[in-house]
């Protein structure tokens, strides 16, 4: 007995190797279930402490963790001369008091009117408003940031939309730029050699994070909307704009092969000139939400199968209708009817449980849950009275950490 004790007994070094390995990795464990709020904190206790939050193993599993569980909001507030980032971190009660803090943009100077490109795992693209040359990626929560190169056009650009996202399968990040010349038209479908005085001709650049390098793709036929594109399936979705599509295309750009198409739309049976609708991800597939011509009703289809025009759903029909008015309060209420009316009303995403998150008359939060029919607005301290807000998953990811 004391033979089989003496061979399976570990020199004492191993075994203090393995004890601080087995705590590294209980560290690790409990590190990762922070919120990213205190995560940031927890990296000026100590130096040890700040290496800890340096370990990929560390970045990799807090970001799995954090794309589980609700995401935080991001506020970009609207002002004269400088704008401003803010966030918030959604509990798990729609009930809950929640508190609005800055976000410190290191590069503000030279960047004070900017648009919020996309949120993309833990990382925002900005652009900025007057200045389409200016674009960074950006970890709001630790600083970190990069400027992107200059993009060489053949012309002056007078509009331009950008798009941002990552493909699992290059394990690559890309920012894709389209830009729109003016008082150049032209429409590769024309049947006739003419030109097309709806379409400005335009020029698309796409920039791979992993080469460092921008990459002309030519003309586009389409003019998107000036929306975010929505990132489903490894491709980013907008929406065309009308005065250029009458049927309001919905336009696909793959990641991995750098590639438009068509996606097909859900047959809304009603006139889209007098309705207007906006696309979003819920449970990880497209979804298209038509804002009715009555102001009545949200719509939100969601496609089940990606890119199969027969597996668009009329999946959540809200409105007056479909709502518990005993449950909501008379402000809550009125913003909704209001929101509805203008069509100022935005699916942002998911909650964890199972709440739909809307964004109604640009920064006032409103979850609806499917189950109980009922509207809670999301009380948010300190909310400035105009801003953008988009969903985004608080992490340390970075660049030279792509997961």
């Amino acid at each position: 007995m004391d033979s089989i004790h003496k061979r399976e007994r570990k020199p004492a070094g191993e075994s203090r190797h393995l004890m601080d390995s087995l705590q590294n990795e209980i560290a690790l464990d409990i590190v990762s279930r922070l919120p990213i709020s205190s995560l940031i904190q927890f990296r000026f206790v100590c130096q040890t402490w700040n290496m800890l939050t340096h370990d990929s193993r560390l970045v990799d599993l807090h970001l799995t963790r954090a794309l589980k569980i609700n995401p935080c909001i991001i506020f970009k507030s609207y002002h004269p001369q400088k704008e401003q980032l803010f966030f918030v971190e959604l509990s798990d009660h729609d009930d809950d008091e929640h508190t609005l803090r800055e976000i410190q943009i290191p590069f503000s100077a030279s960047m004070a009117k900017f648009r919020v490109v996309g949120s993309c795992k833990g990382l925002l693209c900005l652009s900025g408003v007057y200045d389409h040359q200016a674009v960074y990626i950006y970890n709001p929560f630790t600083a970190e940031h990069k400027k992107l190169p200059h993009c060489n056009h053949e012309f002056e650009v007078n509009e331009v939309v950008y798009g941002f996202g990552f493909h699992p399968a290059t394990n690559e990040y890309k920012v894709i730029k389209i830009g729109y010349y003016p008082h150049v038209y032209y429409a590769t479908w024309s049947p006739v050699n003419t030109h097309d005085h709806d379409l400005p001709r335009s020029e698309v650049h796409v920039f791979s994070l992993g080469s460092n390098t921008w990459r002309n793709l030519g003309e586009l036929p389409y003019k998107l909307h000036h929306s975010p594109g929505v990132l489903v399936s490894g491709r980013l979705h907008w929406v065309t704009r009308f005065n250029w599509h009458l049927d309001r295309l919905i336009v696909s750009f793959d990641l991995f092969n750098d590639a438009f198409q068509e996606v097909p739309r859900p047959d809304f049976n009603v006139n889209l000139f007098h309705c207007s609708y906006h696309l979003a991800s819920l449970r990880g597939c497209l979804c298209t939400c038509l804002l009715t011509s009555n102001g009545e009703n949200l719509e939100i289809w969601i496609m089940e199968e990606y890119n199969k025009k027969e597996s668009w759903v009329k999946e959540y029909n809200i409105g007056a209708s479909s709502i518990v008015g005993q449950d909501m309060s008379p402000q809550s209420y009125d913003i909704w009817r209001t929101s509805l009316q203008k069509g100022t009303v935005k699916v942002m995403c998911m909650l964890k449980n199972g709440s739909i998150l809307l964004d109604c008359q640009g920064g006032i939060l409103i979850a609806y849950s499917m189950h109980e029919k009922i509207l809670k607005i999301i009380s948010i301290s300190g909310m400035p009275k105009s801003c953008q807000a988009t969903p985004h998953v608080g992490s340390l990811n970075w660049i030279a950490n792509p997961t």
